[in-house]
């Protein structure tokens, strides 16, 4: 599972913002507050696995792939992360912890929905066409019959979490009577699905469908006019 040539190969030294909130993985053994010279080879380690896994997804990738990589030990991997599923979880929070900052974001918002679902929609599209998202989300999809246990739990506080945010911004809405939404549940469900359709699979074949970010933002606006006002008459 190789990206682009022309992508370059993102860093979480890059991302380690989302890396301090990332917390550690369902299988993994809890570890306590990391000092600066243990957090650097976490990153190290985190780096290299992502790599690692974007190049040979998850079955194919060992630990001594990544063990060499980071220039770390096998004990440490353990240590931090209790193995391979646990350091894949992990980097897969970080890989998306940007997007559920997103819902952080719309959790506090009490905008117009035009706006709102606008920023949201194409904050959420540009994150998901990220080269390093896209390749975690195909192994996801090829592989995560693997750690099913584990996965359940990464929906649970990850996409479960992040549509129940939207939802609650819907309610919220519909309380100032901004919206009139029967199910701000499902509602949020249905936008997501709309915001995602050609990302989830002609994006995931062929990036280059998902055009550029003009054109993805142009989508969005489409998206949220129908989601808003529907196609029939009033």
């Amino acid at each position: 599972m190789t990206t682009p040539a022309s992508a370059p190969l993102p860093t979480l030294t890059d991302m380690s913002d989302a890396l301090t909130q990332a917390s550690p993985a369902a299988d993994a053994t809890p570890a306590p507050k990391l000092g600066r010279r243990a957090e650097a080879r976490r990153i190290a380690m985190m780096d290299a696995a992502l790599k690692v896994f974007m190049e040979k997804g998850f079955e194919r990738a060992t630990l001594g792939d990544i063990v060499a990589l980071s220039g770390g030990s096998r004990a440490t991997l353990y240590e931090l992360f209790g193995g391979k599923e646990g350091l894949f979880l992990a980097v897969l929070e970080v890989v998306t912890g940007h997007i559920s900052q997103l819902m952080n974001d719309i959790a506090e918002s009490c905008g117009p929905p035009e706006e709102v679902l606008l920023q949201f929609g194409t904050s959420l599209l540009e994150a998901l066409v990220q080269p390093d998202v896209m390749a975690m989300n195909r192994i996801l999809v090829a592989e995560g019959r693997l750690f099913p246990d584990q996965l359940e739990g990464f929906f649970r506080t990850g996409p479960d979490q992040s549509r129940e945010k939207v939802a609650n911004y819907l309610r919220r809405a519909a309380d100032q009577g901004l919206v009139v939404v029967d199910d701000p549940v499902t509602a949020a469900h249905i936008f997501f699905g709309m915001v995602t359709a050609g990302y989830s699979f002609e994006g995931q074949i062929n990036p280059a469908r998902m055009g550029d970010a003009a054109r993805r933002r142009t989508y969005v606006q489409q998206v949220v006019h129908l989601f808003l006002h529907g196609l029939c008459p009033r």
